[in-house]
């Protein structure tokens, strides 16, 4: 009798010493999407042998609003990003315009959503690490991996989870104070820690506004025509005033990049494709993308503000016709072949 009571309570003590991880995550979930909160962070992305450091301030209604200003890099200082209404927003200092953005990775609400499910179902084990400290507040450590990080073969699909992400959840709020994201074991690709908290702050609707002036584009996407395309340009797209006889616009393509967009007119002839790259005061990098077979010709070069670039099939010859009528005055009026 005594055995079996022993067995009834090792049972029940291995099941609580189970579950508490995930009520943890549960109650770090609830802290994410309700508590309105303010402070700074300090976050790390490393990219290879590259560690980029980004200090932001915040502020944030739960779930349903959020603010960030960036304080550093210095090339970064001043852009704001704004969550409202489901969609994220960015603006440059200075700047009279916003920019729609897809859905940010690793979100805390989502990732912490994500990870109770997952955790539930056996796909992550959690496990908590000795207590730690963050900002002189008591945390517990929460670290989560994949159980099994390749899908079996009778398994439902599942949402896509880091291979190893660790929380320190403050044991006052619920609110993780720190996370390490690893997309493999053993090397994190992103670190956040909040240097400053303010609990209960006074939000002022304005926060989450933007001014009644900033025009809000689309942060990118693909277009059939320039005119629709320049709704979406942060700067005026330029058209060149010569093109090969029978050449069509195929598509113009607008892409985000960190140092500004890029825009790209795919053209083609009857026996030819082209594309030509345009970037307005900064050249990213990888200007043009790689080239490809069936594509040798390339042609790059600056012109005022802007950065041009022509990759494609046609002869040398032509590239060099169109890049002149690029770099003229009057290749704001869009050409058609001849």
């Amino acid at each position: 009798m005594r055995a079996a009571f022993l067995l009834t309570a090792l049972v029940w003590t291995l099941g609580w010493a189970q579950e508490r991880p995930v009520q943890w995550l549960q109650r770090a979930q609830q802290a994410e999407e309700t508590l309105a909160l303010a402070g700074a962070r300090v976050v790390e992305i490393t990219a290879g042998r590259t560690v980029q450091r980004i200090e932001e301030r915040f502020w944030r209604q739960g779930a349903r609003a959020e603010r960030i200003e960036v304080l550093a890099p210095p090339e970064r200082r001043g852009e704001v990003l704004l969550y409202r209404g489901g969609r994220w927003l960015a603006m440059r200092p200075n700047t009279k315009e916003a920019f729609e953005m897809p859905r940010m990775p690793i979100q805390g609400a989502l990732l912490l959503k994500t990870a109770v499910e997952l955790v539930q179902r056996g796909v992550v084990l959690a496990e908590t690490l000795p207590d730690a400290t963050v900002l002189g507040r008591s945390c517990v450590v929460v670290r989560l991996t994949l159980a099994r990080p390749a899908l079996q073969r009778d398994e439902p699909p599942r949402p896509m989870f880091p291979a190893a992400v660790t929380l320190w959840i403050d044991k006052q709020t619920g609110y993780a104070l720190k996370r390490e994201i690893a997309l493999r074991e053993g090397a994190p690709v992103m670190r956040m820690e909040l240097t400053r908290l303010e609990l209960t702050p006074r939000l002022s609707p304005e926060l989450f506004t933007l001014p009644p002036d900033v025009v809000v584009r689309p942060l990118g996407g693909v277009y059939e025509t320039v005119e629709e395309a320049q709704r979406a340009a942060g700067f005026p797209i330029r058209t060149p005033s010569y093109l090969p006889t029978g050449a069509t616009l195929e598509r113009v393509m607008v892409q985000p990049r960190a140092s500004g967009q890029v825009v790209v007119l795919h053209y083609r002839t009857p026996s030819a494709r082209f594309s030509i790259f345009q970037a307005h005061k900064s050249r990213p990098a990888e200007f043009g993308g790689k080239r490809r077979r069936g594509r040798p010709h390339a042609h790059f070069w600056q012109s005022g503000d802007y950065w041009f670039g022509i990759v494609g099939s046609l002869p040398k010859a032509e590239l060099e016709r169109i890049a002149q009528s690029l770099s003229a005055p009057n290749s704001d009026t869009p050409a058609t072949g001849r």
